[in-house]
């Protein structure tokens, strides 16, 4: 009796006649990485015992939507035995994801052991049992990176900062990659040497026999390419490249899944909290005057020592994060901020009047000029270290525009460009405007590139806005800026309210009593943002050190309703 297939887990508990009997019936069939082993909605006739590597179900998405992973398999289980029992066609895909060794049995040699050993039937049932009750609890897997290869410099640091981001065991398999040295590695973390002179076939049979047993298989490998760094750059999920670009024949098996990262700290850190998927994203609202809030959330965040590895921002929010994006310290973001009552005077120099008004009362280039010039260097979105994305609005087709790439001062001055006050900004051949009147508070735009979304938002809920009643009672009409900021405001609570996206910590400075024009209480505005984010700091380090078994938590406040108000600036 071949004992590669007592081995298998699922086989262990079967009589050595019954095993035979199996065994007798059974094909080993061999398939590489990549292989699909059958497809959704094909014929269903045999199903597959995993001897060694990895597979992954999937169902295939509809209407456009994505697919779906519903499990990863590895040694001792089996799949394709509901279709092939019922008559059914297959309900998912199968795709390999490391090299595997499959038992195949075919329907008609699986009728006859059912008959003949009616034991076999048993070993199913209660497996069937395992995967139901597993289903109940989750229907999906997330789109997990467990096998890492990892080249270059710093690989302790880096095995180090993925230990803290993922929360998980790791094994980390020395290839070549660690040598001479034996490094000293966290605790919770296994180093193996057994493959070092090692097969690329028993690479992948290792690592199917690993893959179960530890959160995260990280792949010391040497930086030549040899038949086994090679097996190791084909079966990784990610291949990461840690200092200087000095493997290029990596980069044939990485394609789109190859990271290089400088071998700086906060770049290291950066790579594992993406592989652990935990990438911070920092959406900034709109708000004029009330989005200076958000620098007092800025400072919370970073005495809290929690890492911002993308920002976007709308109007306001796109300044502010700009301003911190470009690298300047939080008392020079306050310096900004008490300027502005000067800035924002009519008399201050910077307003390019267009008399008689076009398309609007200020040209805004003045403005531009100043941003480019003394706040932001002449910077370009590539020569940050911090992600950022500022949201503007095309006048012409009502379309979202998203600045991901050029000059930042650009970027910015069509992000404040208020209706009426401001000419559109004329970017790449689009008329833009503020981008309050598309997407207010850019959560959307942030979960399309981060995992945990924080976001702060000053936009004032229709409910909120107390500070209007005062004005009604004292029979005042407001000034035409103040029409157009209030008509703004209305309007951006109103996208808030019917789109505001999935976020996981919601802050919410209680800025509703102070309007939108007056810069002259900028110490206010960031004490009250200051104040509203320290409410959440433990909350975002439970997001940030939750290992992938354990519920994700968003925070949501409860005592009013989930949206605020806002006028752009």
């Amino acid at each position: 009796m071949n004992q590669n297939l007592r081995r298998v887990p699922f086989f262990q508990g079967l009589p050595d006649n019954v095993l035979e009997a199996i065994q007798s019936r059974m094909k080993l069939r061999r398939y590489k990485k990549g292989d699909i082993v059958f497809v959704e909605g094909a014929p269903a006739d045999s199903m597959y015992i995993i001897e060694s590597g990895q597979v992954q179900i999937i169902a295939e998405g509809r209407g456009g939507q994505p697919d779906a992973v519903l499990a990863h398999l590895g040694p001792g289980f089996f799949f394709g035995e509901m279709a092939l029992l019922t008559g059914d066609r297959r309900s998912a895909t199968v795709r390999v994801v490391i090299d595997a060794e499959l038992w195949e049995l075919h329907k008609n040699d699986l009728e006859d052991l059912l008959q003949q050993y009616p034991h076999i039937a048993l070993t199913i049932s209660r497996e069937l049992s395992r995967r139901l009750s597993r289903t109940i609890h989750q229907f999906t897997e997330p789109d997990e990176i467990n096998l890492i290869a990892v080249v270059g410099e710093r690989i302790p640091l880096f095995v180090e900062r993925l230990k803290v981001a993922t929360n998980e065991s790791i094994l980390v398999l020395e290839l070549g990659g660690l040598r001479p040295e034996h490094p000293d590695l966290p605790e919770g973390v296994d180093i193996s040497q057994a493959l070092l002179d090692g097969t690329p076939e028993a690479l992948a049979e290792y690592l199917g026999e690993q893959v179960g047993q530890y959160g995260r298989i990280v792949m010391a490998i040497a930086p030549h390419e040899t038949a086994l760094t090679r097996k190791a750059a084909e079966l990784a999920e990610v291949i990461v490249e840690i200092g200087r670009r000095s493997t290029p024949w990596l980069k044939r098996f990485g394609r789109e899944n190859y990271w290089f990262v400088p071998a700086d700290r906060l770049y290291i850190d950066r790579v594992a909290r993406r592989i652990a998927r935990k990438l911070v994203g920092l959406a900034l609202s709109a708000g004029n005057a009330r989005g200076l809030a958000h620098i007092g959330v800025l400072r919370v965040l970073e005495e809290a020592n929690v890492p911002i590895d993308l920002i976007t921002g709308t109007s306001m929010g796109a300044l502010i994060g700009a301003l911190y994006a470009v690298g300047h310290p939080l008392e020079k973001l306050e310096e900004f901020a008490a300027s502005l009552p000067r800035l924002t005077s009519f008399f201050s120099g910077l307003w390019d009047f267009q008399i008689p008004p076009r398309s609007g009362l200020i040209k805004g280039e003045k403005a531009r000029r100043y941003l480019a010039e003394k706040w932001f260097n002449h910077k370009t979105f590539e020569d940050l270290t911090i992600s950022l994305r500022v949201v503007a609005a095309d006048v012409v087709t009502g379309e979202e525009v998203i600045f991901d790439s050029g000059p930042i001062a650009d970027a910015v001055r069509a992000s404040i460009s208020i209706m009426g006050v401001f000419q559109p900004a004329h970017v790449n051949g689009r008329y833009l405007i503020d981008g309050g009147a598309v997407n207010p508070v850019p959560i959307t735009v942030a979960a399309k590139e981060a995992d945990i979304i924080i976001a702060s938002s000053v936009i004032v809920s229709l409910a909120d806005r107390a500070h209007r009643k005062a004005m009604l009672s004292s029979g005042r009409l407001p000034s035409i800026l103040g029409i157009v900021l209030g008509a703004q405001e209305i309007m951006e609570a109103g996208i808030v309210e019917s789109r505001m996206g999935r976020v996981d910590v919601l802050i919410q400075p209680d800025v509703a009593d102070l309007g939108g024009m007056e810069y002259d209480r900028w110490e206010e505005f960031i004490k009250r943002g200051y104040e509203a984010a320290q409410r959440y700091v433990d909350d975002i380090q439970r997001l940030l050190a939750a290992s992938r078994q354990q519920q994700p938590l968003s925070v949501i406040p409860q005592e009013k309703g989930p949206e605020p108000e806002s006028q752009t600036a």
